[in-house]
């Protein structure tokens, strides 16, 4: 009966730790010049802002926190200072076409 109890508690414990997830935590935390655009509210199929570094397309997972000021720069952009956490990772922006971005959240923004 012992070698029972031992065996169930050996295979619940490898079910329970091998069916955990390892979070990953590559994550940097940066300051980059780059432009803002705002491409429209998702109400009326726009695709709400995007942060241009370089050739790199970053969606905030919590772009609404940027003012709303910054909505009437249109496509063109406004140039800004941005603090952000890059989560070097892709995600799929949900517009009318789906594009792969960068995931980032930002901490601070400032026109520049």
């Amino acid at each position: 009966m012992r070698k029972l109890n031992a065996l169930c508690l050996l295979l619940i414990s490898l079910f329970v730790f091998s069916s955990c997830e390892k979070e990953d935590e590559s994550y940097t935390t940066e300051t980059v010049d780059a432009v803002l655009k705002w491409s429209g509210n998702y109400a009326v199929d726009g695709c709400g802002f995007f942060l241009v570094v370089g050739e790199q397309q970053y969606k905030f997972v919590n772009e609404t926190t940027i003012p709303e000021t910054y909505k009437e720069s249109g496509w063109d952009g406004t140039a800004v200072e941005v603090k952000m956490i890059n989560y070097n990772k892709k995600i799929m922006a949900g517009c009318q076409v789906p594009v792969e971005v960068n995931s980032a959240k930002i901490l601070e923004i400032r026109k520049k």
